[in-house]
C-alpha cells in the first residue's frame, strides 16, 4: 500500500539527473578541496618519489629550525628597541635633570645667604638709627612689615587649591603640552590670582603661596604647565597661607568675588578647594625686594648725625597691593 502525497501537487522530476554529482557545477571548489597541491608541486613530488626520496623536504629540518629562531630573535629585538628609549636619550634626560637639581640647589643656597645678609643689614640699620630715633624706627618697622621685607607669624587661614580628581592625564606622547583636550579641572595661574586678590580684599595682612611671600611686586604667572610665583615654579597642591583674623577672613572672603570664584571652581569643574583656620602661621620674608630710593635723616642738635637709611621701593604704601599679573 502506497502512502499518498501530502501535497495536492504531484512530485516533480528529480533535480539532478541520474549519474551526475550534485556539486558538479562547483568545479573550482571541488578542485581546491580534493587537489590542494598545485600540479607543478605534485609533479615535483612524484619525481622525488620516483627517485627514492621523500615527497617533500619537510619543516623539521635543521635549516628551518635555525631560520625560525633567527626570525623570532629579530622580531624580539625590534620590539624591545621600539619600547625602550635610546641610551643617548636616557643620558640626555638624566643630564638635564641633574643640571636642574644642581641649579635649584644653588638658588636655594643663595637665597639663604641673601636672607642672612638682609638680617645683618637690618641689625646695622637699627644700630645706626640710635636710641633717640624711636619715631623713625617705628615708621621703618611698619613699612618693612607692610612691604614683606620681614618674616611674620600669627593666626590666620590656609586656602588649598588642587586639581580635580583624574585631571592629570597627558597625551599619547606623554607630553602634557600636546594634550588635545583642554582639561578644565586643572588649577591655572588666573585662578590663584583671583583667589589671592579676594584674600587681600578680605583683610589679609600677609600672604604666601607655597612658601613664596607676596608683595606689591609679586607676579603669578603661567609657563607651560607650571605656575610661577616670584618666578619660582610651584608644585601642586597650591597652599595659600594668610595672616589675619581667622573669623573675619573667612566671612569676608566668602562674601566677595574671590570666594564666589573659588566656589565656582569647585562646583563647576571639580577643583578641590579647602579653607581652614590656623592658630599660628609663619610666613618668610620676601627676597626679591630692592632699594631704589634712600634719604639721609636730619640729625638732632643734641645728637650726632646718623647714617643714611634706605627704604625698600615697595614700601610706598602701608596697605599691601593685590597681586595682578597676566598669565
Amino acid at each position: 500500500m502506497t502512502t499518498p502525497h501530502t501535497s495536492h501537487r504531484d512530485a516533480g522530476p528529480p533535480s539532478t539527473p541520474p549519474g551526475r554529482r550534485p556539486d558538479e557545477s562547483m568545479t573550482l571548489l571541488i578542485s581546491m578541496m580534493e587537489r590542494p597541491l598545485d600540479p607543478g608541486y605534485a609533479a615535483a613530488a612524484a619525481q622525488r618519489e620516483a627517485a627514492g626520496l621523500p615527497p617533500s623536504t619537510g619543516t623539521r629540518t635543521m635549516t628551518v629550525a635555525v631560520a625560525a629562531v633567527v626570525a623570532g630573535l629579530l622580531l624580539t629585538l625590534g620590539a624591545l628597541a621600539l619600547r625602550t628609549p635610546s641610551t643617548s636619550a636616557i643620558r640626555a634626560k638624566a643630564n638635564l635633570v641633574s643640571q636642574i637639581e644642581s641649579r635649584r640647589a644653588e638658588v636655594d643656597r643663595q637665597e639663604a645667604q641673601l636672607r642672612a645678609v638682609q638680617a645683618e643689614v637690618d641689625r646695622l640699620q637699627a644700630q645706626a638709627l640710635g636710641q633717640d630715633e624711636t619715631s623713625l624706627q617705628t615708621r621703618l618697622a611698619a613699612l618693612t612689615l607692610a612691604s614683606g621685607a620681614e618674616k611674620v607669624s600669627g593666626p590666620g587661614i590656609t586656602v588649598v587649591l588642587d586639581n580635580a580628581p583624574g585631571s592629570d592625564g597627558t597625551s599619547a606622547d606623554g607630553n602634557p603640552r600636546t594634550d588635545a583636550d583642554k582639561d578644565e579641572g586643572k588649577v591655572f595661574s588666573k585662578d590663584l590670582q583671583v583667589v589671592v586678590n579676594g584674600l587681600w580684599e578680605a583683610g589679609a595682612e600677609a600672604i604666601a603661596v607655597n612658601g613664596q611671600r607676596l608683595t606689591s611686586r609679586s607676579a603669578i604667572r603661567f609657563a607651560g604647565e607650571a605656575i610661577l610665583v616670584n618666578y619660582r615654579p610651584l608644585a601642586r597642591p597650591y597652599r595659600i597661607s594668610v595672616i589675619g583674623d581667622p573669623e573675619d577672613l573667612q566671612v569676608e572672603f566668602a562674601a566677595n568675588d574671590g570666594g564666589a570664584y573659588a566656589r565656582a571652581l569647585q562646583d563647576n569643574y571639580g577643583i578641590r578647594v579647602s579653607i581652614d583656620a590656623a592658630k599660628s602661621l609663619s610666613l618668610p620674608a620676601a627676597t626679591s625686594l630692592t632699594v631704589r630710593e634712600a634719604m639721609v635723616p636730619k640729625p638732632k642738635s643734641s645728637a650726632p648725625a646718623t647714617t643714611a637709611t634706605t627704604t625698600p621701593s615697595t614700601t610706598q604704601s602701608t596697605t599691601p597691593s593685590t597681586s595682578e599679573s597676566s598669565p
